[in-house]
């Protein structure tokens, strides 16, 4: 009685892995390629973000300019870098130390979002899609199914012989 039930069970556990080990061989590559596509658009997504800030950094400093022409004396050496020449304008000083700090700020920050980003590849993925891997998965899981069909399937009837 008993018997049935593990053959059953056994057949589904055997079948369901060989199923799964075959179909991550074959569907590996593509699943990769999916991961691929979202980073991508999400990347996408965020330039279209900063050019988006740029343009309304642009707009709100033209609207300045337009309102308040003598910012334009006043934005020009700074934009292109000349040194000011206007005796009450204040000039800051850059060091080494405070230029590293910020070095330091915008590296942790990077490392930050390198470490949440949810669009990498899983390395089980990256080791299950290198070719030999996919051959060894793809043997695996038929020998899984071939081992549950024969081993677990429903066992022959026995002719009495009269």
């Amino acid at each position: 009685m008993y018997e049935k039930f593990y053959r059953a069970v056994f057949f589904s556990i055997f079948s369901l892995i060989g199923i799964l080990s075959v179909s991550l061989a074959i569907l590996g590559p593509e699943w990769k390629h999916l991961y691929k596509i979202k980073a991508a658009a999400i990347q996408s997504e965020q330039n279209n973000a900063k050019i988006e800030q740029l343009l309304d950094d642009h707009q709100s400093l033209i609207n300045l300019i337009n309102t308040d022409p003598n910012i334009l004396i006043r934005l020009a050496p700074v934009e292109l870098g000349e040194t000011q020449q206007d005796p009450n304008a204040f000039v800051t000083q850059l060091t080494a130390d405070a230029l590293s700090q910020a070095k330091a700020v915008i590296d942790q920050t990077a490392a930050d979002n390198a470490a949440f980003d949810s669009t990498q590849t899983p390395t089980w993925l990256l080791r299950a899609t290198v070719d030999s891997s996919r051959i060894v998965l793809f043997t695996a899981g038929a020998g899984l199914i071939l081992v549950s069909f024969v081993c677990f399937s429903t066992p022959a009837r026995k002719s009495k012989k009269s």
